[in-house]
C-alpha cells in the first residue's frame, strides 16, 4: 500500500496517482509503481534519484537526501554575466561602426 502524502489516503501497490486527491503517489524502488514508470518511458529521477554527494539512492519526492542531507536537484550555475547583455552589446557595437562607416565613408 502507498499513503499519498498530499491527503493521507491509502493507495494500492502500482498505482502512480492517489485515487483521492490525484496527486502524484511516491514510488517505492524496485515495487510495482516502479516498474510501472519505466514501462511508459518515464526519466529514471521519477523512480529515484541518486545523490550527487554520497551516491545514496532516495525517491524522486525528495528534496534532500535521506544519508547525507544536501540538495539532490542539480542547480544550474548561473554567469556572471547574461548573454542577453552580451548579445546586446555585439549589436549595439555593429550598429555604431555602420554609422561610422556610413558618415565618415559618404
Amino acid at each position: 500500500m502507498a499513503t499519498c502524502r498530499k491527503c493521507g489516503a491509502e493507495n494500492e501497490e502500482g498505482l502512480t496517482r492517489c485515487k483521492s486527491c490525484n496527486a502524484i503517489l511516491p514510488v517505492k524502488i524496485g515495487s510495482k509503481s516502479q516498474v510501472r514508470y519505466e514501462r511508459v518511458r518515464r526519466k529514471a529521477e521519477l523512480v529515484g534519484i541518486k545523490c550527487p554527494s554520497c551516491g545514496a539512492l532516495n525517491p524522486y519526492t525528495q528534496f534532500r537526501c535521506k544519508q547525507c542531507g544536501s540538495l539532490l536537484s542539480k542547480k544550474e550555475e548561473k554567469s556572471s554575466f547574461p548573454t542577453v547583455w552580451v548579445a546586446t552589446g555585439l549589436a549595439l557595437a555593429v550598429v555604431v561602426i555602420v554609422i561610422a562607416v556610413v558618415i565618415h565613408g559618404g
